[in-house]
């Protein structure tokens, strides 16, 4: 049965903005029970909270690439702050112990713990902004079908999960009906196959608030 030539990746990450400005990032309330990886495709919930790209949705499909993990809250939007001038609820940490003395709804906060504050961190999926990721093919198993090369600039492709780790490859198995991107430049080769593409969303598949 045919599978792609790795069973992890890495993860995606914004590399360009096409007008040379600063990476654009953005915060939204993230759902309950998200456990997906920094790097990952997210999209609006029916409810407008942030949680992980079904995979399955290409039109209006992704909000953008995850810059922070999913934070496993009890619910949407655990300690986000409540629009239009709320905020922030708990103690902005996901790791603390002990008490503090006569002050009982304070926090000992572990030196160095991440920040957690309920929102979800992720790089919009814009026409102007370009993504890089690895190049994979879910439905060949020989050198020419998962290595880039320069007939692939241009052509529009879909994304698959990792069968083995937390993060998705731009899959040349994907096309028609199920792309959701473009390539636009080939990226440095791997020391025998795959390699790491440079890409756009196409505006179809960009979803917005």
């Amino acid at each position: 049965m045919a599978a792609p030539n790795l069973t992890i990746h890495k993860a995606i990450m914004q590399v360009q903005e096409k007008a040379q400005v600063s990476p654009w990032t953005e915060a939204n309330p993230e759902a309950a029970g998200q456990n997906f990886a920094w790097g990952t495709p997210v999209m609006l919930s029916a409810t407008k909270y942030t949680q992980a790209w079904d995979g399955a949705t290409v039109t209006a499909g992704i909000l953008g690439i995850s810059e922070s993990p999913g934070w496993n809250l009890p619910s949407n939007g655990a300690g986000a702050p409540v629009p239009p001038f709320g905020q922030i609820t708990g103690s902005m940490a996901i790791q603390t112990f002990g008490i503090v003395p006569n002050q009982p709804g304070a926090f000992n906060i572990a030196l160095g713990a991440p920040a957690q504050d309920g929102r979800t961190l992720f790089m919009p999926a814009r026409e102007a902004t370009v993504f890089e990721g690895m190049f994979d093919n879910s439905a060949g198993t020989a050198a020419p079908d998962y290595t880039p090369v320069q007939s692939d600039v241009g052509v529009n492709y879909g994304l698959t999960k990792d069968s083995g780790g937390p993060f998705w490859y731009v899959d040349k198995g994907k096309t028609g009906a199920a792309a959701v991107l473009q390539v636009v430049a080939i990226g440095p080769l791997g020391s025998v196959v795959n390699g790491l593409v440079r890409f756009v969303f196409l505006p179809a598949s960009i979803q917005k608030f």
